[in-house]
């Protein structure tokens, strides 16, 4: 169980990772020409869909962005088919994750489609073995016949119904809770903490995609909570080692200068060496700086006007940019002084030959003040 359970996690993660494109460009795109469209005086260019002119083709912009973002489900489920079974899961899959955006089955219904269609994929080509002339219609035939009929049933037929309804069901209850101030903030810390747990892990993209599940239902508010929690990890490690720089050698000096950059631009993972030093400490610490960075952000009164960009100059896409500035900010100086504070990232080995060496000839040379 504990095998299949990693090798599931496996599949999850690759089919996340065929998925980040489409969502980062679709993203990008919508929000620039969101951006365009508050340059031009206009909030909504949703009323310039059958004018002619400028704002015309800006329109017809965003609405690339969009197909971008609507095709989310399709990859997730088509490639976790594929991380399964190979090439001939892809179809099953790609059928699948439109069935569950058709049914409105989302975000969960495609991750059950993919799974599926692959684990139903490696099953019929063990099962079904044709030898002779016939052998070519398995893979050209029947493979495809009863894993795009079979994937086609249990979406359209058996879950469709029950999991757009569930879905449903989250979206209206977190769309609640960003209507009211106090869940926005515990929803804020939820989101956050997810975030600084495991630095690009399974719980880490389990809010991400969930936030960028309900940007594809024109909820953006939770992406500026996860997008500011992002940062906040690899931008405290690198501030803290410019303002203790004894405790940390060479090596994770380094990687502090990388870590700027990471935090910047929002990857998690630049945290990830630092935490591993003493991931007991480094963990809860991660989860504390990005739950009270995303909820001093929204306390701050951080507000969505259009699908918001990643990283720290995606304040730029932000209502009221400061508070995601100052939300970002605060909770990387959390982590950066509890860093200093409970770790210590000079190598203990090299620490202690420091303190036992006898000095050598020359340094005693260099000691003696004529």
């Amino acid at each position: 169980m504990k095998k299949w359970l990693s090798e599931a996690k496996q599949h999850l993660m690759t089919g996340i990772s065929f998925a980040l494109p489409i969502i980062i460009g679709g993203s990008l795109v919508v929000a620039i020409a969101k951006m365009i469209g508050f340059g031009s005086g206009v909030s909504n260019l949703d009323d310039y869909a059958d004018a002619s002119g400028f704002l015309h083709y800006v329109y017809l912009f965003q609405g690339v962005g969009w197909t971008a973002i609507g095709l989310l489900n399709v990859i997730l489920a088509a490639y976790i088919a594929y991380s399964i079974g190979g090439k001939p899961a892809l179809a099953a899959g790609f059928v699948g994750g439109s069935l569950a955006i058709s049914t409105n089955a989302g975000f969960l219904g495609a991750v059950i489609a993919g799974f599926f269609a692959g684990y139903l994929t490696i099953l019929i080509k063990n099962k079904v073995q044709i030898k002779g002339a016939a052998a070519s219609t398995v893979p050209l035939i029947i493979l495809p016949l009863i894993t795009v009929g079979l994937t086609g049933i249990l979406m359209a037929l058996v879950l469709g119904g029950p999991l757009g309804a569930l879905n449903q069901g989250l979206i209206d209850w977190i769309n609640s809770m960003t209507q009211s101030g106090t869940n926005k903030v515990l929803l804020a810390v939820i989101l956050g903490a997810m975030i600084g747990f495991d630095l690009g892990g399974p719980v880490n993209k389990a809010a991400w995609m969930a936030g960028n599940a309900l940007l594809a239902s024109g909820i953006y508010l939770p992406n500026i909570m996860i997008n500011i929690a992002i940062c906040i990890p690899p931008l405290g490690y690198a501030i803290a080692t410019v303002i203790r720089r004894s405790k940390f050698n060479a090596t994770f000096r380094e990687a502090g200068n990388g870590a700027w950059i990471m935090g910047m631009i929002g990857i998690t993972e630049g945290a990830i060496p630092f935490t591993l030093r003493n991931p007991l400490k480094m963990i809860p610490l991660n989860m504390i700086g990005c739950a009270t960075g995303a909820a001093i952000t929204i306390l701050l009164g951080a507000y969505d006007k259009m699908p918001p960009i990643g990283g720290l100059y995606g304040a730029i896409s932000i209502g009221n940019p400061f508070a995601y500035l100052i939300g970002g900010i605060s909770g990387a100086l959390i982590i950066a002084i509890g860093a200093v504070l409970l770790g210590n990232f000079n190598d203990e080995e090299e620490v202690k030959t420091s303190k036992t060496a006898k000095p050598t000839e020359e340094d005693e040379i260099e000691l003696v003040l004529e």
